[in-house]
């Protein structure tokens, strides 16, 4: 089946596999891309997104998915163009760096819930 989405959201999923994101397999517009860390992690690095960065995207962690994963659910609308695609993806590339390199962790452990 052919799958029904935007060529932003093509464009999307194209660039994030070229960027050694994994993004599992999707058939629609919504795109994945899975990231290891805990939840307060991805809780840190959702916020930073948003904030830092200006991109909005929901996350979904355990006990949705396995402890240990992050999944981050972008939502790529015919609205998007390469600017707004390659912004998102450069903030992409950032946050990985910043959760791989430790610095959403020691973010996440001054969090007390």
């Amino acid at each position: 089946s052919t799958p029904l989405y935007s060529s932003a959201a093509s464009d999307v999923y194209k660039r994030q596999v070229e960027r050694g994101f994994d993004i599992g397999t999707t058939k629609s517009c919504v795109t994945p891309v899975f990231l290891k860390g805990d939840v307060l992690e991805a809780m840190v690095l959702v916020k930073d997104l948003r904030e830092k960065y200006g991109v909005f995207c929901s996350i979904v962690v355990y006990p949705v998915i396995p402890k240990g994963l992050i999944l981050l659910r972008l939502i790529p609308t015919a609205t998007h163009n390469i600017d707004d695609i390659n912004e998102t993806l450069d903030s992409f590339l950032a946050i990985r760096d910043k959760l791989e390199n430790g610095y959403y962790k020691k973010i996440s452990e001054r969090i007390t819930i």
